[in-house]
């Protein structure tokens, strides 16, 4: 009986840990984004695509059936490509903005995108970053990410 009070006392400081973690990052990633606006900060440990669809944001185009065309497509093939790209270890963020902060280490750059609104940004630690412009399919996301980072991904 008192080892299994153990072990439960045990998984409640790591998952109180955990919580601590969470509640930490939040409030940094709130604090860098309150100073920058409303720009989303995205920290990079290791591959990222940042999916980013800013074209229903924009004044007017709400009910435009093009672009609601486009965002359909988009969110299918985001949500098709995310779990095998989350599988092979490169994380999937999206965003509705044009404009977002990188960090990397103690580094932090903003980017802007170009006016297209629909894209997908590749970044990793140690590559030079990458933008493509328009909605791709699961397949051609996931061919780019391969070339890109040098991972397989199945």
């Amino acid at each position: 009986m008192v080892a299994e009070l153990r072990r439960r006392l045990a998984s409640m400081k790591q998952f109180i840990g955990i919580l601590l973690f969470i509640a930490v990052c939040v409030g940094v990633g709130n604090s860098q984004e309150s100073s920058a606006g409303s720009q989303p900060v995205f920290v990079i440990h290791g591959p990222t695509i940042v999916a980013f669809f800013a074209l229903a944001t924009e004044k007017g185009k709400e009910n435009d059936p093009n672009v609601n065309e486009a965002l359909s497509d988009f969110q299918l093939y985001y949500s098709q490509a995310s779990a095998r790209l989350q599988k092979a270890g490169i994380n999937f963020p999206d965003t509705n903005t044009l404009s977002f902060r990188i960090c990397i280490g103690k580094k932090v750059r903003r980017y802007r995108m170009s006016k297209i609104g629909v894209g997908y940004f590749f970044i990793a630690p140690d590559k030079e970053p990458h933008a493509e412009y328009g909605v791709m399919t699961d397949e051609d996301l996931l061919d780019l990410a391969r070339k890109h980072f040098g991972i397989a991904i199945r």
